[in-house]
């Protein structure tokens, strides 16, 4: 079977370029919270056009927030952008706004506007907005703060770092809310299938990965440890990505003329 998707990259100024994402929080790190934002943003990442070069995950400590952060943001150049997830609570341990202040050499202060839609928030429910709370509006000086329809917690943004909660269901309506800020070219993707094994498969789509550089050439098998009946068909899924539509339909030519005999020339399910 043969398949072509291409994502939709819709007009944004300016687009991210490449992107990194940080995770903030030692729960993820010793188990007892899973990260499903990560994965999430990924596909949406690519489905936008935005290439996401580097995930790395980090403790609810200062330095190393502000350390990784920098460090981050200079991997992805000036066109891109860094994401974060984690570490904006009202809690002792969170200090991501802290901690990217001090990266930028900016002070913090409450801002106003979003202390107010606070004080909304919680004056609607019978809850003090107490010191702890306040902690939450608590911004860089400099950054840019972003309304997000349905919530108090705006998206802030710190010289292209992007923080956000990392309460999942937060941190998706809040990227979603400004999702035109994250875009570039539309990647092109084609997937074949086979029964023969990776071991068998390696030495041509070796080759094949040699001669069309500009394309993402992958091999990806099928889990053994599912059941039977939740197993896929075929022993291996060949995906094949790129931004330049003659490159990939090129290096898909060169899959089928190599290994015809282990991949079913099926119709395309859509053009390339």
């Amino acid at each position: 079977m043969f398949r072509c998707t291409a994502s939709v990259a819709e007009p944004t100024l300016p687009p991210a370029g490449r992107t990194a994402v940080l995770v903030i929080g030692t729960e993820i790190l010793s188990g007892s919270v899973t990260d499903t934002n990560t994965p999430w943003l990924a596909k949406l990442l690519y489905s936008r056009g935005v290439d996401l070069v580097r995930v790395e995950v980090i403790s609810d400590d200062k330095e190393d927030i502000a350390a990784t952060a920098l460090r981050l943001r200079e991997l992805v150049g000036s066109s891109g952008a860094v994401i974060t997830s984690g570490g904006i609570g009202p809690t002792h341990d969170d200090v991501t706004y802290e901690a990217l202040a001090a990266a930028h050499g900016v002070s913090l202060e409450v801002h106003e506007a979003t202390a107010a839609r606070m004080q909304q928030h919680y004056d609607a429910r019978g809850i003090e907005l107490n010191a702890a709370r306040l902690r939450m509006a608590t911004l860089p000086a400099t950054a840019e703060v972003l309304e997000v329809p349905g919530t108090w917690v705006p998206l802030v943004n710190l010289r292209g770092t992007y923080v956000l909660p990392g309460v999942p269901r937060l941190f998706r309506s809040m990227l979603e809310a400004h999702i035109g800020r994250f875009a570039g070219p539309a990647h092109r993707q084609a997937e074949l299938l086979t029964d023969m094994g990776e071991g068998d498969l390696a030495d041509p789509l070796r080759e094949i990965a040699r001669e069309h550089p500009g394309v993402s050439v992958g091999s990806y098998p099928a889990d053994d440890a599912l059941p039977a009946g939740d197993r896929p068909k075929h022993k291996v899924r060949l995906v094949l990505s790129c931004r330049d539509e003659a490159a990939l339909a090129s290096a898909v030519d060169a899959v089928r003329s190599r290994i015809a005999t282990l991949v079913p020339d099926q119709p395309a399910e859509a053009d390339i």
